[in-house]
């Protein structure tokens, strides 16, 4: 008989930990290395197995308390689209306004893959409901998103609301994705870039003022 690999076997274990436990946090799954809590979730995000258990299993760990769980979580997430619930939607938003940067830099890869994976009214419906948070490390989070090259219809008027965000943050991510998006529209691009080359942040005008010049360049 095939022996079982003792990383298999630890894989198999946190599995059903993580299928019968309440919540992420639970003890059992705190004395689980992150190594195997990580294998997992690459396993959740590339199984065939049913939607349910795939989103259970990344539900429950997106209350881990290590950062590093959580943020792989995070880029998982978007693997669950097209099919997604509005659980899965509120965990992604939640994750992008994570104590831990990498946590919210990872919120923003899962985004971007979910929009990719959406059809296009999905993508709009998600892009503007993003565009439109209070939260500025949601906004943050789709401007990051959207510096993927996944073609979306009302990018440029995102953006354009983007680049002129109160975040100095959101506004020079803003700016990073329309580089990404110039070939769609230049012309509206342009616009958009123009507006920004008096921003009173140092940064965002210097990335303005490079993208200006390589548009009429």
């Amino acid at each position: 008989m095939a022996r079982v690999r003792p990383r298999t076997v630890a894989r198999l274990t946190a599995l059903s930990l993580v299928l019968t436990a309440g919540t992420g946090g639970a003890a059992p799954l705190r004395d689980l290395p992150t190594e195997v809590l990580c294998d997992l979730i690459d396993d959740a995000e590339a199984a065939e197995t049913s939607q349910p258990e795939r989103a259970r299993v990344l539900s429950l760990l997106t209350n881990d308390q290590r950062a590093a769980v959580r943020a792989q979580v995070a880029a998982a997430m978007g693997s669950l689209w097209p099919n997604a619930g509005a659980e899965a939607t509120d965990e992604l938003r939640r994750l992008a306004r994570d104590t831990s940067d990498n946590v919210r830099v990872s919120a923003a890869v899962g985004l971007a893959r979910a929009i990719e994976r959406a059809n296009a009214p999905e993508r709009i419906d998600l892009v503007c409901t993003w565009a439109l948070s209070a939260d500025k490390d949601e906004r943050l989070a789709l401007a990051r998103a959207l510096t993927w090259s996944t073609p979306v219809f009302v990018a440029d008027l995102v953006l354009e609301q983007l680049a002129a965000d109160e975040s100095v943050a959101v506004r020079a991510a803003a700016l990073a994705a329309v580089a990404k998006h110039f070939h769609e529209d230049s012309s509206a691009y342009v616009r958009i870039v123009s507006k920004c080359i008096e921003d009173p942040d140092g940064n965002v005008q210097k990335l303005a003022r490079a993208l200006f010049k390589r548009a009429r360049g």
